[in-house]
């Protein structure tokens, strides 16, 4: 883990990306990792936010969406990490699927640089996906889940915590219990294409990050199969089967 400053250089409206920020190349995070950033010159916002790449970028990287709206060009940032465990894109992929539940995408485009250069076939699902998409990209919307996964080597999701249920629902459906909220009742039943998803499924949990794994808040904490993990140092990106 590091620390050192930053600095919002350019900000966007219509893509995925939401600010272009220049930084050490050690503080540059990984696809699903995350860096703790605060503006010394926002003194009413005393906890730091969390930061995801979404590309590359020769001096420093692209963020993902969200960001506070009071960092504009120019804003200097104090950054710590990159903190968490991210994706892990299979070398051997050639379909890649990218599912967004909860509206936000952007997190997700860190995968596909790393993806298309391993010439793999991608499909995004998302309901609200980004402008400004490469054409390679298939987009499909979150109902075509279920087949998807029959066609994909690797899948990848970013989901709110509380869509855990939801998606154990869509690719568990024998396994979910509606009385279980989110904390899953997953009993060890296969993928629908196991031989071919195996373990090269992730999620991507969105929860607050406040401490950055310092504090063990618990903030963060989620429910998995009779033990709670924390996002902010077991995740914030966990392989599915240990959630569900």
């Amino acid at each position: 883990m590091h620390s050192g400053p930053g600095q919002i250089d350019e900000t966007f409206i219509e893509t995925g990306r939401a600010a272009r920020i220049t930084c050490a190349s050690n503080l540059v995070p990984a696809p699903g990792q995350y860096l703790l950033a605060h503006a010394p010159s926002e003194p009413n916002d005393p906890l730091p936010h969390p930061v995801f790449l979404a590309a590359s970028h020769a001096r420093g990287f692209y963020a993902a969406r969200p960001l506070p709206v009071l960092w504009t060009p120019g804003t200097q940032l104090s950054l710590r990490g990159p903190l968490g465990r991210g994706f892990r894109l299979p070398a051997s992929a050639r379909r890649v699927a990218l599912a967004a539940f909860g509206g936000n995408p952007t997190r997700l485009l860190a995968l596909l640089e790393p993806a298309l250069a391993q010439k793999a076939e991608i499909t995004l699902l998302a309901d609200t996906p980004p402008d400004g998409m490469p054409p390679a990209i298939e987009i499909l919307p979150l109902t075509a889940l279920t087949e998807t996964v029959k066609w994909a080597d690797y899948l990848a999701i970013d989901a709110p915590r509380a869509a855990l249920a939801l998606i154990q629902q869509m690719l568990f459906p024998d396994s979910y219990s509606p009385s279980s909220g989110y904390t899953p009742s997953f009993t060890a039943k296969p993928f629908p294409n196991a031989m071919h998803i195996g373990y090269a499924t992730d999620i991507l949990i969105e929860t607050p990050l406040p401490c950055g794994g310092i504090a063990e808040c618990g903030a963060c904490a989620i429910h998995a199969r009779g033990k709670i993990l924390l996002a902010c140092k077991d995740g914030p990106v966990f392989d599915l089967k240990s959630v569900l």
